[in-house]
């Protein structure tokens, strides 16, 4: 089956339910060539799930593997995973970015109960694609659990990193911490030659008007007013 992610013509065959449903929406029938074949089998998934922790069932560990090739694969189609809650407001594309377990996607729920006009378009794995001097934020069909996977698209404003604190504020970190964070947050595993295009790509995307922000946050209601005061311009 073919599926257009990212504006990246991807083809692959959903064993399980929920990466087929979450796949859906990508579904591709135009006539242009595939760019990227991801494959996935059985044994695999067998030998991760006994890698991880707890009863982890096949159909997410299939997302897990799929999303795993697609995001190194797409690094060189000027593109790049960034691990992130990514909400719309206004038209544009902000994505939250923190390691596992620090309140990404509780910092975009925050938001979507203090204010009316966003909703998150992926929770955990949207892909960053450079078109020109333009950087779009899409969708995939890459949750991880939490089941948002919109097949959406737009102009990416900024990308905040987030730290927990005590109390709520944001500064503008400078290139060299940028790139640190984007490659903790992004594939890893890569060959030599990708993790040179991926190198290429964090400079694209240094070139183009997306902002760049560090926001350290606590769970309180305050984060999302303070942040969305910062960042949205």
């Amino acid at each position: 089956m073919k599926y257009k992610i990212a504006d990246i013509i991807t083809e692959y065959t959903p064993m399980y339910g929920n990466l087929r449903l979450f796949s859906a929406p990508f579904i591709y029938k135009g006539e242009r060539p595939v760019q990227i074949s991801l494959s996935v089998t059985d044994s695999q998934i067998e030998n991760t799930k006994k890698r991880m922790v707890g009863n982890t069932s096949p159909g997410s560990i299939e997302n897990f593997l799929y999303s795993c090739e697609f995001n190194r694969a797409v690094i060189k189609h000027n593109a790049m995973l960034i691990h992130s809650s990514g909400i719309i407001c206004n038209n544009g594309a902000y994505l939250f970015s923190a390691a596992s377990g620090v309140g990404k996607s509780t910092h975009t729920r925050l938001w979507l109960r203090e204010f009316g006009d966003v909703h998150i378009f992926n929770d955990d794995k949207p892909v960053v694609r450079i078109d020109g001097d333009q950087a779009i934020a899409c969708g995939t069909p890459f949750d991880g659990d939490s089941g948002i996977a919109l097949n959406e698209s737009a102009p990416l404003k900024a990308v905040v990193f987030l730290e927990r604190g005590e109390h709520n504020s944001v500064r503008l970190p400078d290139n060299k911490e940028i790139i640190q964070k984007l490659y903790f947050q992004t594939a890893h595993m890569v060959s030599a030659e990708t993790a040179q295009a991926m190198l290429s790509n964090f400079d694209e995307l240094l070139k183009s008007d997306v902002r760049f922000y560090v926001l350290t946050c606590n769970m309180e209601p305050e984060a999302a007013h303070v942040s969305r005061e910062a960042i949205v311009k």
